[in-house]
This record gives structure tokens, C-alpha cells and sequence, in this order.
């Protein structure tokens, strides 16, 4: 197809897309205007019943629990699936197994100096938007993502690390294995303590503001946190293996 073809192509394509966008936005409520029942009631509610002034998170964590569940196992399936898909298979170049085999990326001191220094205030942050998801913009999710984000920092900022051959870091392994595993035993609670799956109240009310607030959706903001961070963490462990893979010179 030559140049001029594919320009055609590409402006009638723009042209319908651009098309369906202005007839979309077109049809869009005001700003701030709602007309839907199940948000006004979910705002009506998380105050009372929770003492969470997050409706989003209170939706999320104790409304529709069930399908966060199945999202958070998905994170948990996609970082089993990336040990699976990037295994060694027979045949593939093996990593030198010595004492000193670690991965240290180029960097420069400048960047060192940086990375440690966001290194602290990250974790900080991202503790902070953990605990804080009953009540501010925020929770398990979003924490955990920006608690993996410490780990990034740390090695873009020449961090040695040390990766067994063919095994995922342990610890993040674990920490993603728990953090799942505690979103469950949670939703047991509810079941025991509450008489149903992933009901929240068992862990009490609290006081509208606190920390301590929001029944058991702190906690499983907690535990979510500690399984996204996890499983992300794992993820790019096994990309840093593939990249300290040494291909092996052919026999002659």
C-alpha cells in the first residue's frame, strides 16, 4: 500500500473515531450532575454504617467485596503465571551460577544519591495511602503498586541484587502469598464473627475520621497492599532473571 493509500486509510479512520467522540461527549451529564440511585445510596451509608468517608474504597472493600476478591486474585494468578511463562526450559542458555552474580545496573552517582533518597519517603507514601483507604483518596490497591515502586527505585538506583537461578525472591513471594491468603481469612471472619463472607462490621465501628475506623476494610486494604506489592515485585524479578541470562557460546 503506498504512502498516499495509507493516509486515506488513517483520516477515515480518524474522521469516524473523531465522530463517535463528539457524539460520546455530547451525551455526558454536566459536570457533578448524578442521577443514579446506587451511588447516592452508597454515599449515604459508608458514614453510618462504616464511620468511611471513602465511598469509593467503601464500595470496593465492603459493598461489592466479592468481586475485589477476584480482582486481587487475578494480580495473584498474573505473577504465578509470569514465574510459569519465564521458567527455564531445556534448552535455553542457563545463568552462571557463582558467588558474585548479581545484577547491578549502570548508573550514575547523581541517580544513586536520588534513589536513595526517594527510597524512604516512598514507602512512607505508600504506607500511608494503605492505611489511609477508608478515608481518603486511596487504599490496598493503589499502596501496593506504589510500595513496589520502592523496590524500582532502589534498584534503577544501582542496587546490587541477588537472584537465585530459576526461584523468585522469597520474601515477595511470601508477602504476596499472605497478603491473598489474608484477604480471605478476613472474609472468613465476617462469615464467623458477622454471619456472612466479607462482612466488614465484625471489626467494629470506630469514629468517623480515625484511623481505626471502617470496620475490617483497613485490614483489607492491608492485606491487598501486601499481595499487589508482592506480586508485582515477583513479576520484575523474573524480568531482571531473564535479563541476567547468559547465552551460552555454541560447541564447535
Amino acid at each position: 500500500m503506498s504512502r498516499s493509500a495509507r493516509l486515506i486509510v488513517f483520516a477515515a479512520g480518524a474522521v469516524g473515531l473523531a465522530a463517535l467522540m463528539a457524539w460520546g461527549f455530547a451525551g455526558l451529564p454536566d459536570f457533578g450532575g448524578y442521577t443514579g440511585r446506587y451511588g447516592r445510596i452508597v454515599a449515604q451509608i459508608a458514614g453510618p454504617d462504616r464511620a468511611a468517608t471513602n465511598t469509593v474504597t467503601f464500595t470496593a472493600f465492603d459493598v461489592r467485596a466479592v468481586d475485589t476478591l477476584v480482582e486481587e486474585f487475578i494480580v495473584f494468578a498474573a505473577a504465578i503465571a509470569a514465574v510459569a511463562l519465564l521458567r527455564h526450559q531445556r534448552g535455553e542458555p542457563e545463568r552462571a551460577e557463582h558467588p558474585d552474580d548479581v545484577l547491578r545496573p549502570r548508573t550514575s552517582p547523581a541517580l544513586m544519591v536520588v534513589g536513595a533518597a526517594l527510597a524512604g519517603p516512598t514507602t512512607v507514601i505508600a504506607l500511608n495511602v494503605i492505611a489511609h483507604g477508608a478515608l481518603t483518596p486511596g487504599g490496598g490497591f493503589q499502596g501496593g503498586v506504589v510500595l513496589a515502586a520502592t523496590a524500582v527505585v532502589i534498584v534503577a538506583a544501582g542496587a546490587r541484587v541477588r537472584l537465585p537461578p530459576d526461584e523468585p525472591p522469597r520474601f515477595a513471594e511470601f508477602i504476596h502469598g499472605l497478603g491473598a491468603a489474608g484477604f480471605v481469612l478476613l472474609g472468613l471472619a465476617g462469615l464467623v464473627f458477622a454471619g456472612a463472607f466479607l462482612n466488614t462490621t465484625w471489626a467494629g465501628h470506630g469514629t468517623t475520621g480515625a484511623l481505626l475506623s471502617g470496620g475490617a476494610i483497613p485490614l483489607l486494604n492491608v492485606a491487598t497492599g501486601l499481595e499487589v506489592a508482592g506480586a508485582i515485585i515477583v513479576i520484575l524479578a523474573e524480568f531482571l532473571e531473564q535479563n541476567m541470562l547468559v547465552v551460552e557460546e555454541p560447541e564447535s
